[in-house]
């Protein structure tokens, strides 16, 4: 399976805040309604699936971080301009 890593960056480039707390949000719906009904059943497929969910939570906290880090960078310069401007 060929990956065309141009549309993937910008797919990743793109996901904001908003898309991030969206995708954590259908994971929390998930393994909420996985536990919450009457008869917990597992299934063969439990353990590969919370790995990669696992993985996902890594992913999301990682791009968070990412986000946060990118934002403060934007605070910083533009409180150096701010205070460029005053003097």
């Amino acid at each position: 399976m060929a990956i065309d890593s141009s549309s993937d960056i910008k797919t990743i480039t793109d996901m904001n805040r908003k898309r991030l707390l969206s995708v954590s949000s259908e994971l929390i719906k998930d393994i909420h309604d996985k536990i919450s009904v009457k008869r917990f059943r597992t299934s063969e497929h439990d353990n590969a699936k919370l790995q990669y969910m696992r993985v996902l939570i890594q992913a999301l906290q990682t791009h968070n971080q990412i986000l946060k880090d990118g934002e403060l960078e934007d605070v910083k310069e533009r409180l150096d301009r701010l205070e460029k401007e005053v003097r």
